[in-house]
């Protein structure tokens, strides 16, 4: 049984994933496409460069995201990560903390889901996960065997 992360064993299935939103991703594939398009029309040089540099931004953000979905992936046995930096199958007896970081700076609130394990720090933000991290934080929380 495969479930599109994988895994292979049926008690290794995955309870959550977290990834980011592929309407969104989507998108910014198109906006690739139109910039590419720009770069391609245009007859200003210095358009063509910023045109040309932006299509290879967004068409890698938007390749990144289904290559790296998803980040999250929650299960029985542990905490599994994949993003472009990392790469992690953390057991849960090797997670220290689950936790969302709110920092307000300048007006603006931020929060990230934070993952310790050790020498192991993940920190993955609203459009990594496709969702609110203090949802995911509590919900993977609930996950872990050590609660129960």
């Amino acid at each position: 049984m495969d479930d599109g992360v994988g895994l292979s064993s049926p008690e290794r299935a995955v309870r959550l994933r977290f990834g980011p939103d592929r309407r969104l991703s989507a998108v910014v594939f198109l906006l690739a496409i139109g910039a590419l398009l720009l770069a391609i029309t245009s007859s200003d040089g210095t358009g063509r460069v910023l045109f040309g540099l932006a299509a290879i931004v967004l068409a890698g953000y938007s390749i990144g995201d289904v290559l790296f979905w998803p980040r999250l992936a929650v299960d029985e046995a542990g905490v599994r990560i994949r993003t472009p930096l990392e790469r992690a199958d953390l057991p849960w007896a090797d997670v220290d903390a689950i936790r969302a970081d709110v920092r307000q700076r300048y007006g603006l609130r931020s929060v990230t889901l934070e993952i310790d394990a050790g020498q192991t720090l993940v920190v993955l933000s609203r459009r990594a996960l496709g969702a609110d991290p203090e949802a995911v934080a509590g919900a993977v929380r609930r996950l872990d065997p050590r609660r129960n």
